[in-house]
């Protein structure tokens, strides 16, 4: 047997030729095939145009089924998916809107909720359509969103309400505790002097509208009558025609209208009371008195040195307190004996000083109502500030809110807060700003007043 490809022998029945390794059937077939007439091979190998189509379509017409069958399996659930998506985007945007819609009624917020689209008004062809049809885009997506209306004016006046009123409540309580003198030293200090310049606002918008207010120009506030240039480590009230001056702890006399020196300051003391004139005698007399080396002498006259007295037994001087936990005015005598003070038929304001009163028996005013009369502890109680009280009333007419003060003299009374100075009326008003160094009892109008270190002599009326 002859194999088809390369015509080598071999032996029969062998599928591969031994020589060039071809297999023996599919060989044969080509051969055969190769033979077969050229009109039949034509037809097989290259079909016409119309057979092609043919043969075509009946391919697509074997895989039409399964082809339309996918592709509307995967219409459907593209449409199911689209659908799903559509749902819960519209329930994310219902939920915004109810947790929108939530929080605004709690705030008490006025709500707008616009949830259809406008219709897009008719276009007009003009020259500037594309700018006109951008800014329709925008407005168009922004209406598009809850739109949530806010009344900030009310939500502002609301809570503007609301800090005034905590605020109210606050400054009563505090200014209360002052009254009462509960806050501790330096809370107390600080309220009462807010206390003190707000009064003092409160009485220059008196002043105005009674057209009172003199202003505060250097004509009306310092009018004086000497100029301050008088040099004294202080000056302290005698008479109403005299003066001590203090240089280097000495005493003098200083006249009241003038500023001159009446009698050298080189004494150990000069004060007004009372004495004895002449030895042996009972009969005492008032006026001022000249200490020099231990004794006693009094004045001519021309304010010279005059005869030596002696001095009674210390009279029973009485000082005035209020108790500010029972709003009660105190006398206390030299001997440290108190009594509640009793009503006068004569109406006068008399000077009188904050205390925190604590007897002897260890009672305490802030914690029991004390007896009419028992005695004062001295180191326990503890003195403050000053103010004024009514004799006819037995009541506190102008708070203690002073540092320092002097009686009233003429309807005025000269006060200390801290480190300034000024005058007040029998109604507590300023009469003078509290702005000088030192001031004292007005006599006659006039009045000793220390500035920037040296006295001089003011004009008060």
């Amino acid at each position: 047997m002859k194999c088809p490809k390369c015509k080598e022998e071999i032996k029969d029945g062998s599928v591969f030729c031994t020589n060039c390794g071809a297999k023996l059937v599919e060989e044969k077939k080509t051969k055969a095939e190769e033979k077969k007439p050229e009109s039949k091979k034509v037809v097989k190998s290259e079909p016409k145009d119309n057979q092609k189509k043919v043969v075509v379509k009946s391919e697509k017409k074997d895989e039409t089924p399964k082809t339309k069958k996918a592709s509307q399996d995967k219409k459907k659930l593209e449409e199911i998916r689209k659908q799903e998506k559509i749902k819960m985007e519209e329930k994310i945007k219902e939920a915004e809107k109810q947790e929108a819609i939530r929080q605004a009624k709690q705030e008490g917020i006025e709500l707008e909720i616009i949830d259809k689209e406008p219709e897009e008004p008719e276009r007009i062809e003009t020259p500037k359509r594309n700018v006109k049809v951008k800014e329709e885009k925008v407005k168009k997506e922004k209406k598009k969103k809850v739109k949530i209306k806010k009344n900030i004016f009310q939500r502002i006046f609301n809570k503007l309400i609301f800090m005034i009123v905590v605020a109210a409540i606050i400054i009563g309580g505090v200014y209360y505790c002052y009254k009462k003198q509960l806050l501790p030293d330096i809370v107390q200090e600080q309220v009462r002097d807010f206390d003190y310049k707000l009064q003092n606002v409160i009485n220059s918008y008196k002043d105005i509208k009674n057209e009172n207010y003199t202003g505060n120009t250097e004509e009306n506030s310092e009018n004086w009558e000497v100029e301050p240039n008088i040099e004294a480590d202080n000056i302290e009230d005698l008479d109403e025609k005299v003066s001590a001056i203090v240089k280097d702890k000495k005493y003098g006399i200083i006249d009241n209208k003038t500023g001159e020196v009446l009698l050298e300051a080189k004494y150990t003391d000069i004060f007004y009371g009372e004495y004895i004139e002449s030895v042996g005698s009972t009969n005492t007399k008032e006026g001022i008195i000249v200490k020099d080396i231990g004794k006693y002498y009094t004045l001519d006259s021309n304010y010279k040195i005059g005869n030596e007295v002696t001095l009674p037994e210390s009279e029973d001087t009485i000082t005035y307190y209020y108790d500010h936990h029972g709003e009660k005015i105190y006398e206390i005598n030299s001997k440290l004996n108190v009594t509640e003070f009793k009503n006068t038929t004569k109406k006068e304001l008399k000077l009188c000083t904050d205390i925190d009163i604590v007897s002897t028996e260890g009672e305490a005013a802030r914690n029991v109502d004390l007896p009419e009369s028992f005695t004062l502890d001295v180191e326990k109680s503890t003195e403050t500030t000053k103010g004024y009280f009514d004799t006819s009333t037995g009541k506190l007419s102008i708070n203690c809110d002073y540092d320092k003060a002097y009686e009233f003299n003429e309807g005025y009374a000269a006060v200390k807060v801290k480190d300034v100075a000024g005058y007040i009326d029998e109604s507590g008003n300023k009469v003078i700003e509290l702005k000088y160094d030192e001031t004292r009892t007005v006599h006659d109008g006039l009045a000793f007043v220390k500035k920037d270190g040296k006295w001089g002599i003011l004009k008060i009326k």
